[in-house]
């Protein structure tokens, strides 16, 4: 189904092609490819807008979920072949990862990557606001990039362990 990657930033170059390959291997290790899904990277007061008008939070964030449809368990996705093959939409706030990946000594693009895992588990139903909640996200995030690195050969760890 249909992937849309869209960088409606300015603030941080970015290698779209190589972040679309990215992209496209994280739906492969996660058999999500039949579902509709957009991956938006927005500028720093976009991220911070949405945050506020969202979730209540008035700063800009690294990732934003927005699911499709309600997803009745982790994990549990609508039929792939039904009308709700959409699982949402992921905006990125570029330029707040950029900074604390200069902050941290990091390589943008093998975060970007644990980010957007990170936003797909949200997507899948995911959430990480009690501990327990936390740590079977946190596993879901290492068992899919493991599953990424062995097929790109990266070296990405899990959001969680990668940004505050």
């Amino acid at each position: 189904m249909t992937f849309l990657l869209r960088n409606l930033q300015k603030a941080v170059a970015l290698n779209t092609p190589a972040l679309k390959k990215d992209v496209q291997a994280l739906r492969q290790v996660m058999h999500i490819q039949r579902y509709d899904i957009a991956v938006l990277c927005v500028e720093n007061d976009k991220m911070q807008e949405l945050n506020r008008m969202y979730r209540g939070m008035d700063r800009p964030t690294y990732v934003l979920s927005f699911p499709a449809s309600e997803v009745r368990a982790p994990g549990k996705l609508p039929d792939p072949w039904s009308d709700l093959a959409d699982l949402g939409d992921i905006f990125l706030g570029v330029g707040l990862i950029n900074d604390q990946c200069k902050q941290e000594g990091t390589n943008l693009e093998l975060v970007l990557p644990a980010i957007i895992t990170h936003g797909f588990c949200h997507l899948m139903g995911y959430d990480h606001e009690t501990k327990e909640q936390w740590e079977e996200m946190r596993e879901q995030e290492r068992s899919i990039l493991e599953s990424f690195n062995k097929l790109t050969g990266h070296r990405t760890r899990p959001f969680v362990s990668v940004l505050p």
